[in-house]
């Protein structure tokens, strides 16, 4: 009883910072030119686990965001967010790369709670049922350890059948991440990657750099089912300085490239001058392009509000290609005079609308 009382008050605090660093329809605070405590960002720099604290990438001017699509940041005192709204101008946008268009912090000595609202500043669940996020703050304020909570302020599991994360620091400097379901028992991180204990590394500007399955204090190569023919054992993260992720790759413990379960073992982005990803392309664990029925090339356009207008399949060679199991080889996006989606039109490798 005590701890569903403490998550109802989190949520009430949440919920007051909400109505405090909002405005009504979605509209984020009118007199944001004058305040110091806020930022906004292009983009949201890559993370592969909850631990990471959510940063912006990219940052642009109160007066750029009035017309770019952008992440504003609105910090406490202690350079905390107290929100991230997701929008253009005054209006909230549907497809954030966060877990919703707006979330809400709330913070006590030993914990951090997030809430989630919609683009019309309703409460949501995300991640399966997931209303509140609860963290376990140590006395540093490093995350140790993390819960999810439903509307009815019970404990539950995510998506992915987990209940609570633990995160300890090793005194190699490494992060361990164990998972837990309902009855205390450790599960896996999903199942397309089923790993049990992880430990992350850090560049020195906070970048994760890779993470690796563990078990009993050493590297562990998963033969699992979707762990491909050889296992594996860890992924590598190659980011830029301004945060974009240049490469992500999969290895065995011997270091050899190892496909997943989608059957690519690396991809390698592309960015433009602004951060956005215009080509993503995927190798094998022989270091050739993806082939048979699977699109090795992935080339996307975007419009000056930084909106993704066109997806579009390649070959190995860069020519357009009908994608194997849809018959699609272009898709464009348009969106209303918000900035909202409201079509998706297809075409096949002739241009001819399908």
């Amino acid at each position: 009883m005590k701890k569903s009382n403490q998550l109802l008050f989190l949520v009430l605090v949440a919920l007051i910072s909400f109505g405090i660093t909002s405005c009504n329809n979605g509209k984020s605070g009118a007199n944001e030119p004058s305040q110091p405590n806020v930022k906004h960002f292009r983009h949201i720099l890559f993370s592969e686990t909850n631990f990471d604290d959510i940063k912006g990438t990219y940052e642009i001017t109160a007066e750029e965001a009035k017309t770019i699509n952008n992440y504003k940041f609105t910090y406490d005192e202690k350079n905390r967010p107290v929100t991230i709204e997701y929008g253009r101008g005054s209006i909230l946008l549907g497809e954030a790369s966060t877990d919703a268009p707006k979330i809400v912090f709330a913070y006590t000595d030993s914990t951090e709670t997030r809430t989630y609202f919609d683009k019309d500043t309703i409460a949501q669940v995300v991640d399966g049922d997931v209303f509140t996020s609860v963290f376990s703050l140590d006395a540093n304020g490093m995350r140790t350890g993390l819960k999810f909570y439903g509307k009815d302020g019970t404990q539950i599991e995510n998506r992915n059948k987990i209940a609570s994360y633990t995160w300890t620091k090793l005194p190699d400097g490494l992060i361990k991440e164990n998972r837990y379901n309902m009855a205390g028992t450790e599960v896996i991180m999903n199942e397309f990657c089923p790993f049990f204990e992880l430990r992350f590394t850090y560049n020195e500007k906070g970048h994760v750099t890779r993470m690796a399955n563990y078990q009993a204090d050493t590297l562990y190569n998963c033969t699992a089912e979707n762990c491909g023919d050889i296992g594996v054992s860890y992924f590598s993260f190659k980011i830029s300085d301004k945060g974009d992720l240049n490469e992500f790759s999969v290895h065995n413990t011997t270091g050899r490239y190892s496909n997943l379960y989608w059957g690519w073992a690396k991809f390698v982005n592309t960015y433009d001058s602004v951060g956005n990803n215009i080509e993503t392309a995927y190798w094998d664990q022989d270091e050739e392009y993806l082939s048979g029925k699977k699109v090795p090339v992935y080339q996307f356009k975007y419009d000056a509000h930084g909106s993704r207008i066109e997806m579009a399949f390649l070959d190995a060679n860069k020519n357009l290609i009908n994608h194997p199991q849809s018959g699609v080889a272009v898709m464009e996006f348009a969106y209303n005079e918000l900035g909202q989606p409201s079509d998706t039109i297809k075409y096949d490798n002739k241009r001819v609308k399908l």
